[in-house]
């Protein structure tokens, strides 16, 4: 995956979309643990992106390792960033 925002941005959102299909499934009494993931990748990716920006290569590697770490749990899924070359997001509410 290229170091790029949009590349952090795809992965981003494609745990975002994860997350909320686990909140509906998972979280409906638990929404602090929902939260907690949300703002961690969120974090992540703001992190990813200013990483990026600064030209820091070797922290926005290893953050964007971090996103897709979060992403493995769905990395059978067909929208999963890693089946996506070009890094568009294919929003869906399927888990």
């Amino acid at each position: 995956m290229p170091l790029e925002p949009q590349t952090g941005v795809a992965v981003y959102q494609f745990i975002v979309d994860r997350l909320e299909g686990r909140r509906r499934e998972q979280y409906p009494d638990d929404r602090q643990a929902y939260e907690r993931d949300w703002t961690a990748a969120h974090d992540l990716d703001k992190a990813f992106a200013e990483a990026v920006h600064a030209g820091d290569l070797a922290t926005a590697q290893q953050l964007l390792r971090k996103l897709n770490d979060m992403a493995a749990p769905w990395s059978d899924h067909p929208h999963h960033p890693a089946h996506d070359a070009g890094h568009g997001h294919q929003a869906d509410l399927a888990d």
